[in-house]
């Protein structure tokens, strides 16, 4: 990842939800996220970095998304708001209470606390909850989006 370049944080070196869409597994949906004809956007993808010459399927021609808007009505960080743009500052903020954003607001208020606040702060479940995401990464918290998309929610045979 560049973390070096404004714009460039959470920007991978490769997009799994663009080589799906060229691979033909979905398209992408309102809420910009790849939508599978039937498992919808209940799908996880990873790749395999090759220089083999592979012929991918050809992609989807219908979209399954039917724009019905539940994912951007359902997303408590209006992040859905433009169509086809997903603000990752309003989506981390609220997806990630234990990431970046939080950790910077800790510790500004932890250098401007007296000593018997840092040590309070120290022992307060937020900071254990900043440091656990230290070793296992920033947990996501929020799936509105995902469960509140339509496509893919019967019964899957």
């Amino acid at each position: 990842m560049d973390y070096n370049t404004p714009g460039k944080i959470a920007v991978g070196e490769v997009s799994l939800r663009h080589a799906a869409v060229a691979a033909g597994l979905g398209t992408f949906g309102r809420h910009n996220l790849v939508v599978h004809p039937r498992f919808g956007t209940r799908v996880i993808f990873t790749a395999l970095l090759t220089k083999l010459d592979l012929a991918p399927d050809l992609p989807l021609k219908n979209n399954p998304c039917t724009d019905c808007g539940l994912c951007v009505s359902s997303c408590p960080a209006g992040a859905l708001d433009e169509a086809g743009k997903t603000d990752l500052r309003k989506c981390l903020g609220n997806s990630q209470p234990y990431g970046m954003g939080a950790n910077i607001g800790f510790w500004s208020r932890f250098g401007d606390a007296t000593a018997d606040e840092q040590k309070t702060m120290l022992q307060s479940p937020e900071y254990l909850s900043l440091y656990q995401a230290g070793f296992i990464g920033h947990q996501y918290f929020c799936f509105h989006c995902f469960t509140a998309c339509p496509i893919g929610c019967g019964s899957i045979q």
